[in-house]
């Protein structure tokens, strides 16, 4: 079995760079309501119990038994708890006194804020502004297929790079550092940036994919008085894409489902053209 090279450590930085790679590819694969990530965490484990406990078979399904409990975040931002989990399991494999139950239990209360930060960033940023910006490399060049590959490579080198990082950064600045990290507010801070800016970029793509204009004109003393050109457009720019994503908003916020809001936006597509009331 090969050595590791840092001194006081059972794990070689090979398996913990596999341990991160394995987290990320599978994580989100065989889910179930009983423990939802809880087999890939114990998948995470796979290249380095066998340094842990190299000759004692029943440590190692212990362990593995333990990291296979309920566990649920964000991948990317939640990879420094499995890095956290590695270092605790190792210093425990190394003698330390750590009771299974300050592993479960740390991996259980850092899960909740570190999914609502990722989710945050991750699906209210991130995406949102990786997609506007390929989406119009594809409009630019004429629905040629460059967006589509720019995106996939961008967000597949994110992905890794980030994830591999922060499980790195859970190995090595353990619980300390990531409960300092969240007692300070830090977190909260960060929600607040991310939610700022999360508003801001759907504002930005509801003006440019969003389209919604009404049709309807008034004659009066001969002229032809249009509402979109010369009300809306002049007054209030956009206040129909707008309107549109607030209802649909409002409507998710009453619970309904994506089909019923997909049906009563294509009713009132179909009305709104016989009758000219959109066009």
């Amino acid at each position: 079995m090969a050595k590791n090279t840092s001194k006081g450590k059972l794990i070689p930085k090979g398996a913990l760079l596999r341990a991160a790679l394995i987290w990320e590819t599978w994580v989100q694969t065989c889910y179930n309501y009983e423990r939802m990530m809880g087999m890939a965490c114990a998948h995470t484990f796979l290249p380095v119990v066998k340094y842990l406990y190299p000759d004692n078979k029943e440590k190692q399904v212990d362990l593995m038994t333990r990291e296979m409990e309920f566990f649920n975040v964000h991948p990317e931002f939640g990879s420094c708890i499995l890095g956290l989990a590695v270092s605790l399991e190792e210093e425990k494999a190394m003698g330390k006194d750590i009771p299974n139950e300050f592993i479960t239990n740390i991996k259980t209360s850092l899960m909740g804020p570190l999914a609502g930060i990722g989710d945050t960033i991750w699906q209210g940023v991130l995406i949102p502004i990786l997609l506007a910006l390929c989406i119009d490399i594809t409009l630019s060049g004429g629905g040629n297929i460059w967006g589509a590959i720019v995106y996939a490579v961008l967000m597949l080198l994110i992905t890794y790079i980030f994830s591999c990082a922060n499980f790195m950064f859970g190995y090595h600045a353990g619980s300390d550092a990531i409960m300092d990290f969240l007692e300070k507010g830090i977190i909260n801070k960060l929600l607040k940036g991310a939610s700022i800016m999360g508003c801001m970029v759907m504002g930005g793509l509801i003006v440019n994919y969003v389209k919604v204009k009404c049709g309807l004109t008034i004659d009066t003393s001969g002229t032809t008085f249009s509402l979109q050109e010369s009300l809306f457009d002049a007054v209030l720019p956009n206040i129909l894409p707008l309107g549109l994503t607030m209802g649909v908003y409002g409507l998710m916020q009453k619970k309904w489902t994506s089909v019923k809001i997909i049906l009563l936006m294509v009713i009132i597509g179909v009305v709104g053209g016989i009758f000219n009331i959109l066009v």
